[in-house]
């Protein structure tokens, strides 16, 4: 589990840091694809796939976390009231 999500966010920062390649004059050409510069292409496809990303480690690692961590409060807080 723990190399899956090591998978995902590495695969994230990834895909981030090649959204920066523009900056560099890596594929940062005058030509268009389709009615968008090169350059907008490659980051908009970028970030949609860091979006796919971002919502497979939110429902896969931190929403299973953050309902576990709910049960536990709730369960200290019942203990904290009874007595």
């Amino acid at each position: 589990m723990r190399k899956l999500h090591a998978a995902y966010i590495g695969a994230f920062f990834f895909f981030y840091a090649l959204t920066f390649l523009p900056n560099f004059n890596v594929f940062n050409e005058a030509a268009f694809i389709g009615f968008f510069p090169q350059p907008l292409v490659w980051v908009l496809v970028l970030n949609a796939i860091n979006t796919v990303i971002i919502f497979l480690v939110y429902k896969k690692f931190f929403k299973p976390f953050a309902e576990r961590t709910e049960q536990e409060f709730a369960a200290w807080e019942k203990g904290e009231e009874n007595k």
